[in-house]
């Protein structure tokens, strides 16, 4: 972290603070549109389409909350290491992160060429 100075760390703060807020909002936006498609409306007729429709359209809010829980972990992780005092250092190499890669990815955990590694290895 001595590679970042303290107007840039607070800076990652409020941006990490801020795309937590907003996963946050989306996890409550997509389980509310569950309760409201789960909902039965007694006005309406519906057919096996209707129903096979509703239950994709569940699960797709299901995956999108999954992947919302993810991120959100993440930032969770980003905050944990920032309060530690780890943040900014990779976790595979244990150099510094770029000031330039934590502004464009404030969850970064890999400097850029252990990432190139890490996702090779994985498309293996």
């Amino acid at each position: 972290m001595k590679h970042l100075t303290d107007t840039d760390l607070h800076l990652l703060s409020d941006q990490l603070q801020a795309m937590r807020r907003s996963v946050l909002d989306e996890i409550r936006g997509a389980s509310l549109d569950i309760e409201a498609t789960l909902q039965p409306q007694d006005h309406e007729v519906r057919t096996h389409a209707d129903e096979a429709e509703v239950e994709r359209l569940g699960d797709v809010r299901f995956a999108e909350i999954e992947i919302d829980q993810a991120r959100l972990l993440d930032i969770e992780q980003a905050q944990q290491r920032m309060a530690v005092g780890r943040y900014g250092v990779c976790i595979d190499c244990g150099d510094p992160i770029p000031r330039e890669r934590l502004m464009a990815q404030a969850t970064a955990i890999r400097c850029a060429a252990c990432q190139a590694a890490a996702e090779d290895r994985l498309r293996r």
